[in-house]
This record gives structure tokens, sequence and C-alpha cells, in this order.
């Protein structure tokens, strides 16, 4: 069960270009929708907009509180930064219904790399493919983030598909069952490349020049003589 991440914010007055004033005065934008109500303008402190989107990220549901006590569930849909400086600009929530099941991206981390025994004696590394699938889960058990196992890559050919993920209790994968997660990677074999010299002609070229060079004295030797 997820976490319950409450976001206290005000009816916003102010819109367009009026909005910078706010964000000058350490207040952020944030909009909410969905389930066929009608939208809601409102503003929150930046400080703890920050915070519960460092908490919540794009999975975890987060209640909107307003003054008047009016509360709405909603889950992070997106997050307008500004392009120079990366700050927030504006925040969209989705409302959502606890009792239904929504889809969302869902982060994936690797544990156990040192423990890969495809990676024993330099035999290769632990490399990532994927690093997110999409579930459909009800906005309460929908998971923070999913662990790929890295034990199971016994050699070259294994490898962790998005379907070994375990999800848990309540939570179906929507994303392709096929996505390769993680596997070992060879090393890369570097080729030796013969050198060149200040001449233009490898090292190679300029002994068979020499031997070539040797051989005909050695006839031009063996004429005379005869």
């Amino acid at each position: 069960m997820a976490k319950n991440i409450i976001l206290n914010v005000e009816k916003r007055n102010t819109f367009g270009k009026k909005n910078r004033s706010l964000r000058r005065n350490g207040i952020t934008p944030v909009h909410v929708y969905g389930l066929k109500s009608d939208s809601l303008s409102l503003q929150a402190n930046e400080r703890d907009l920050i915070s519960v989107l460092k908490s919540a990220g794009r999975t975890t549901p987060v209640s909107i509180k307003t003054k008047d006590g009016e509360e709405t569930i909603t889950i992070v849909r997106e997050v307008d930064r500004h392009a120079v400086s990366g700050n927030i600009q504006h925040v969209d929530f989705l409302r959502v219904d606890i009792n239904e099941e929504v889809e969302s991206p869902v982060p994936v981390i690797l544990i156990n790399q040192d423990k890969a025994p495809g990676t024993a004696g330099g035999a290769g590394v632990v490399t990532q493919g994927t690093f997110e699938i999409t579930v459909r889960a009800k906005p309460f058990d929908m998971p923070s983030e999913l662990e790929a196992d890295c034990s199971v890559l016994v050699d070259l050919d294994a490898a962790i598909l998005s379907s070994d993920i375990i999800l848990g209790d309540g939570v179906s994968l929507s994303s392709s069952s096929d996505d390769r997660i993680a596997w070992i990677q060879p090393p890369r074999v570097v080729v030796d490349e013969p050198t060149v010299s200040e001449e233009g002609t490898t090292e190679e070229g300029d002994e068979s020049a020499e031997d070539s060079t040797e051989s005909d004295e050695q006839q031009a030797s063996t004429s005379e003589e005869s």
C-alpha cells in the first residue's frame, strides 16, 4: 500500500503571464483535472511542492487538499520546468478513483549486480537496457519502483525480461513482456592496428621492402659469379 502524501493548496486567480509574479514569491501554479469533473486552477508553496514531487514521483497518489477541506486523490501527470534554470513552472495532477486501476510507467532498478555469475573472471558486465516498465494497479497499490535481481544472469545467453519482474499483489504488466531489462555484455575486443611510419608505409611494409632488396642483391651476386 502506497503512503498517503498530502499537498496543501489554495485556489488561484492569476493566469498566463501574471503567474510570473507568483513564482517570484515562491508560489507555483498547479492544475487538477480528470474523472469528468471540472478542472481546478490552484497554487502551492514551491518548497512544499518540490518535497511532494520527490516523495511521490509519478506513481504514488497525492492528496490535494484545499483550505476549505476539499480533498482530491491524484497522481502526478506532468511537470513543466524552465528550459534554462530547470525550475518548476507548473504541475498537472490527474484525479484518480482509488477503486479503479490506472496505468503508469514504473522505474526498474538493478540489484545484486556484483552477484551475477556471468560476470565471473571478467567475462562481462551487467548492462541495463530498459529503465521503466508500464503496469496497471489501483492508485494505492501502484509500486514506486521495481527490482530486477541480477543474480540470475548465469552466462552471456541469460537475460532478465520484463515478464521476469516480480510485480506484487494487485499489479499487472501493461507494456511488452519481452522487453529486455538486463543482460551480461561481453568485454570489447581491442585489435592492434599496424603503426604507420612518417613515410606513410607500415612497419610490416618496410620489413618486406628490406627483404626484397636483400633478395635482389643476392640474385645479382649469383649472376656475376655465373
